[in-house]
């Protein structure tokens, strides 16, 4: 009896170690399930984090930090993107923040930004596509390029003309585009990195960690409770717009106002 009930036992760890595979097995080949534009951002220094007069303690101090080659998403991924990947691994879809019933009845929406996804759905999504989410240091470089600017556009003060911030839930007028051409681009001519929706990277956070972090390839602390959000939302104050500045939540945090990229 004990070799039959340890025989069980193990298939049922065998058959638990395979789940992962199971969900994201379907037809589409990799290089068919997200075909969207990813740049390259070349290796080498830049400044991450804000100087003592410019950010919050949790940014400081400012370092130049060293980064090696990586992809990473022009645009956030959109409600397209993310219901491919919905229905190709048979998963729930995400609460719908525009009406009662399925995200995927709602018309008009398929290239705003998705929301409403936890930090393991972006991770699960990432990987689906070949991906995985950008540490923050390769987010911040990406939004800021290597000179260290205060936006993603550079020194000027964000408007709403542009930008997508400081305003109320307005149905599905709320959120723009992904692709929209707000004039906002980084220098790597990455969209919207300010405004419009939080995004989720791999780091944990810790208030702390600028302090100790390496100065090559930093992947944030080992352990937390938070994950840092970076880019601020249509609901940000401009403080929060800061390409330096630092959000956090945790894992499990589903809201209209965070969604996420994949770098590479």
């Amino acid at each position: 009896m004990k070799i039959v009930n340890l025989t069980f036992l193990i298939c049922m760890i065998m058959s638990g170690l395979s789940l992962p595979q199971m969900v994201y097995a379907n037809s589409l080949s990799l290089n068919d399930r997200d075909k969207s534009k990813m740049v390259v951002i070349p290796a080498g220094e830049f400044f991450m984090g804000s100087k003592k007069e410019e950010g919050r303690p949790d940014e400081q101090p400012q370092k130049k930090i060293s980064l090696d080659s990586y992809e990473i998403d022009v645009h956030e991924v959109s409600n397209d993107r993310y219901l491919k990947f919905i229905h190709a691994t048979s998963r729930k879809e995400p609460p719908n923040p525009y009406s009662e019933g399925l995200l995927s009845a709602v018309t008009g929406i398929e290239n705003l930004p998705v929301v409403q996804v936890t930090w393991y759905d972006a991770v699960d999504y990432c990987r689906w596509a070949g991906k995985r989410l950008p540490t923050e240091a390769q987010w911040e470089k990406a939004a800021r390029g290597d000179k260290g600017l205060i936006y993603p556009w550079g020194s000027e003060p964000p408007s709403n003309k542009h930008v997508n911030f400081q305003k109320n839930w307005e149905g599905t007028q709320t959120l723009w585009p992904v692709d929209t051409d707000n004039e906002t681009a980084s220098p790597f001519g990455l969209m919207g990195m300010a405004g419009n929706v939080r995004e989720w990277v791999q780091d944990w956070y810790s208030p702390e960690y600028f302090e100790t972090a390496p100065q090559k390839n930093p992947q944030g602390p080992q352990n937390g409770i938070l994950k840092v959000i970076k880019g601020g939302s249509w609901h940000s104050f401009k403080a929060d717009l800061r390409t330096a500045s630092r959000g956090k939540g945790g894992f499990a945090l589903k809201t209209d106002g965070i969604g996420f990229r994949c770098a590479r």
